[in-house]
């Protein structure tokens, strides 16, 4: 199939993309929360790479361990650290604007940790070896 390559790196580009925009995003979140803290200022960005950098990291593995075949059961290691880096980030991104009581603002920024845990669920879901959504195991 010929649209299949293409349906692949298309998945891929867009996992890219959202992961950069949330990067850049959720930057400012962090350093809004390390200035309220205290955080000298050359620590003051430290923790946002840190975990932003694992989550890509994660993605990307995960992607082309899933696009190599490797079985589910075998990602569910990195698939867990997925799920941290991303509660992770959730906190990071909704901490500052909780404690300065800015519910509208923490509901906004929860929405790139939960769509970056969601494309590393889609990014596997597109692998060859996984099983099409109207497909049952065991079906005809």
């Amino acid at each position: 199939m010929a649209e299949e390559p293409f349906t692949r790196r298309t998945v891929t580009v867009v996992m890219a993309v959202i992961a950069v925009l949330a990067f850049v995003f959720s930057f400012g979140n962090v350093w809004a929360l390390a200035l309220r803290l205290g955080v000298p200022p050359p620590y003051r960005p430290a923790d946002r790479p840190l975990v932003d950098l694992s989550v890509v990291g994660l993605l990307v593995a995960l992607r082309f361990l899933a696009l190599r075949g490797v079985p589910e059961a075998e990602l569910k290691a990195g698939t867990r650290l997925l799920h941290l880096c991303g509660l992770l980030t959730l906190a990071l991104n909704t901490a500052e604007p909780l404690l300065a009581g800015r519910y509208d603002r923490a509901c906004l920024d929860t929405v790139a940790p939960l769509l970056l845990l969601g494309w590393g669920h889609v990014g596997r879901a597109s692998s060859p070896t996984s099983t099409p959504p109207h497909k049952v195991a065991g079906s005809t």
